[in-house]
């Protein structure tokens, strides 16, 4: 049984969701109209909706917030990239930062967030460096469409079911990847969660499968 349910025919369809850091008990919402709504669970109503593009940007693909709490970033259908300051209501940038769908998006720490797209590019951006891709990341042929973080690593997966390792996060990284072999993994990796205490890979499948890799 829901807790609770929020439902409104006046709203756009939310299409993704992140939450802001303990103890804000508020939802970040984004929308198929490129809005971001700040669902206050508490009160059980939107808060704030800030319209986050001018354009023709598409829906929001992806969303993450600093660690924080002070800013959100977004990335949308058409490759774009938006940083939302959550204090002010301002937006901080919005930039073309792909030229494929954003596939997921991540904060680093309170200044830098990574995005992967279709266009097969995993890049890091730094908050304070005027829009301009602090590094790229080399290494996958295919587009990343999972990745986390281990420590100062970053663990992807694609749908070639190769999982990726780079070793750092910035331009000293190296990289190494392994296929993972069919007869261990039926189907095709969609996600994916890193068990750090026990240093193991949750990986999910297409076909509704769930592997617990070491």
């Amino acid at each position: 049984m829901p807790v609770r349910l929020f439902e409104s025919t006046r709203n756009n369809p939310v299409c993704v969701m992140a939450t802001l850091p303990p103890p804000s008990n508020i939802i970040v919402c984004g929308t198929t109209e490129s809005t971001l709504r700040f669902l206050d669970v508490r009160a059980g109503k939107y808060a704030q909706e800030y319209r986050c593009s001018t354009g023709p940007t598409g829906f929001i693909r992806c969303i993450t917030v600093s660690p924080n709490g002070n800013w959100v970033a977004m990335g949308f259908s058409s490759g774009v990239v938006s940083m939302l300051d959550v204090r002010t209501g301002i937006m901080l940038g919005t930039w073309k930062g792909h030229e494929g769908e954003i596939i997921q998006i991540k904060a680093v720490d309170n200044g830098r967030f990574i995005t992967s797209s279709f266009d097969q590019q995993m890049i890091l951006w730094n908050t304070d460096s005027d829009q301009r891709a602090q590094w790229h990341f080399k290494g996958h042929t295919e587009p990343v469409h999972s990745f986390n973080f281990y420590r100062d690593e970053i663990v992807s997966i694609t749908t070639g079911n190769r999982v990726g390792v780079h070793t750092a996060i910035g331009s000293h990284a190296s990289f190494s990847s392994t296929k993972l072999r069919s007869d261990t993994f039926k189907g095709v990796l969609t996600s994916m969660a890193v068990l750090p205490l026990n240093r193991l890979l949750l990986l999910g499948a297409d076909n509704g499968s769930i592997k617990l890799l070491c």
